[in-house]
């Protein structure tokens, strides 16, 4: 770090340094480093533009807390600074709009992250709404993740606060079209209405209606994936696996829609041989997972691996080469599906109990043991 912070070039550390280190972990201490040189020498645009790298580096490719601890200081110069002109990389005329947008983000990890308190959401909830109004911006964003944010807590103030999403008007705040009609679609999947979703589908099945990013195939993939969950949900799980197909065929590597965990539960009915090596490939980076919502929805899905393949296996055990920083690793690879089953079984309940005790309710635990007893 010290060869290039001697020299201090900025526009050096975004545009080659970074395109150069890996995301995550590493791009997180190199703008953490770059943090602190630009606060040393009171560099006000690379203040902002170094902590909104953070911010972005932590949302999609880090740890969301991490989000929680610099965005404060990203608000803070916003205030104090308000008319600050935005980076000319980005497509906002100033700060405190790029900020606004960022903002967006820590309300998502405000669901993600028990360790937020319900106290604290809250507060981050109305201090974005009073600064939407202060900007003038529409209120459309605010109740369209308030919406997402309640509905595990209150349904039907869930529902109000769609609706007034939907009422409310558009502008350069908002998301972009097509992802605004994906929260549509789900809303009404949610709810079981599948003509409405369908009917709601077909500009985005007809690629009316793209996301700019992926060979505009982006809105697409997130809706082929809500469809496959509603049927894993309906337990139709071969419906289920023709969206699961279609979803790994055109996911390309990109991380986002690679969600195993839910191939995991809908191979785990159709092809256990199947879903038996997706766990095998992809137990260690599920073990360490830092979104404890990730975490949670994980866990419950191999709980329900688990159970079909105990159910599915003639004998008691399977062999599975894990490594040793496996919690129940033995070298020679034999282990009791039940033991198993159990030990992710206490993962996934322990997480969902700390969701609802944030939450106040019982949703989490409901669900996992909804999915685990079907008769339920």
């Amino acid at each position: 770090m010290a060869d290039w912070t001697e020299s201090y070039d900025p526009d050096w550390v975004i545009d080659e340094l970074l395109e150069e280190t890996e995301h995550g972990k590493p791009a997180m201490e190199v703008l953490r480093h770059a943090i602190q040189e630009a606060d040393r020498r009171q560099d006000l645009p690379f203040m902002f533009t170094f902590r909104v790298e953070f911010c972005r580096e932590s949302t999609f490719y880090g740890d969301g807390l991490e989000l929680m601890v610099v965005f404060p200081e990203l608000l803070a110069l916003s205030d104090k600074y308000p008319g600050q002109p935005d980076d000319s990389r980005y497509v906002f005329q100033y700060e405190a709009e790029h900020v606004m947008w960022i903002y967006k983000w820590v309300l998502d990890s405000c669901m993600d992250f028990y360790q937020i308190s319900m106290e604290d959401c809250k507060k981050f909830f109305e201090d974005y709404r009073e600064r939407c109004v202060s900007m003038g911006l529409s209120l459309r964003n605010y109740y369209c993740t308030l919406y997402s944010f309640y509905a595990q807590i209150n349904e039907s103030y869930s529902e109000e606060c769609f609706h007034k999403f939907e009422k409310a008007s558009r502008d350069a705040h908002s998301d972009c079209r097509a992802c605004e009609r994906n929260v549509e679609i789900q809303f009404y999947l949610d709810r079981g209405d599948l003509k409405k979703a369908d009917r709601l589908s077909k500009d985005i099945e007809n690629f009316r209606l793209t996301c700019g990013s992926f060979d505009k195939r982006s809105a697409w993939l997130r809706m082929k994936i809500a469809y496959m969950n509603y049927y894993l949900d309906h337990k139709e799980y071969e419906k289920a696996q023709e969206y699961a197909r279609l979803v790994e065929r055109y996911m390309n590597g990109e991380s986002e829609y690679e969600c195993w965990e839910d191939f995991l539960v809908c191979y785990a009915h159709t092809n256990i041989g199947k879903a038996l090596k997706i766990y095998k490939e992809h137990w260690k980076e599920w073990m360490e997972l830092r979104c404890p919502m990730d975490s949670c929805k994980t866990e419950r899905s191999i709980c329900i691996f688990f159970k079909e393949l105990g159910k599915a296996r003639k004998g008691s055990t399977v062999k599975i080469h894990y490594g040793p920083s496996f919690p129940l690793y033995r070298e020679d690879g034999q282990y009791k599906i039940t033991e198993l089953f159990e030990f992710h079984y206490s993962r996934a309940k322990e997480i969902a109990e700390k969701f609802d005790q944030r939450n106040g309710t019982d949703y989490y635990r409901k669900k996992l043991e909804e999915s685990l007893h079907e008769d339920v």
